[in-house]
């Protein structure tokens, strides 16, 4: 081992040295030069600090305050929720009418709505009913998968897989 090197732990003179001879094109350092690498980060090890709390700090907040919206929550929800309206609109009237909610969205059209929700990019759409009550669901992706389905007892309930 080279007597400037001899100073220093053996892993920090392992870890200037592979800096060094990956940053100069693998050029092996002169003993010069890790030795004014030393001096030079000593000499910036407050900053080092500072950089270091700083990073943890801001990377604890982003565990604890969530970036991603809740299920139900977003501009993707507020398109399924706006589809649904009047298709939940039409059940509600058809049941007024007929006394039990239709077996399909296809017995709405034309006498309730122009026609039944397709799937699209962003929106897909499911509908269950047992005469007496029914669950209409939308499905959208983003962030995770998500559900909302409304239900008359329940109203909306949204759930998601991240």
């Amino acid at each position: 081992m080279h007597l400037t090197l001899g100073i220093l732990r053996q892993s920090q003179a392992v870890s200037y040295a592979l800096a060094f001879f990956w940053s100069d094109g693998f050029a092996v350092p002169a003993p010069a030069q890790v030795t004014q690498t030393v001096e030079k980060t000593m000499k910036h090890k407050p900053f080092l600090l500072f950089t270091a709390i700083l990073l943890t700090v801001a990377l604890a907040c982003n565990a604890i305050v969530p970036t991603e919206e809740p299920p139900g929550v977003g501009i993707k929800a507020e398109q399924g929720y706006a589809a649904s309206e009047p298709v939940i609109a039409a059940l509600e009237q058809f049941k007024a009418d007929k006394g039990s909610y239709p077996e399909s969205l296809a017995e709405l059209v034309p006498e309730y709505i122009s026609a039944v929700p397709t799937k699209s990019e962003t929106l897909d759409f499911s509908y269950n009913s047992t005469g007496e009550s029914f669950s209409f669901s939308f499905h959208y992706i983003g962030p995770g998968m998500n559900t909302c389905t409304y239900t008359p007892e329940e109203q909306w309930k949204c759930s998601g897989a991240h």
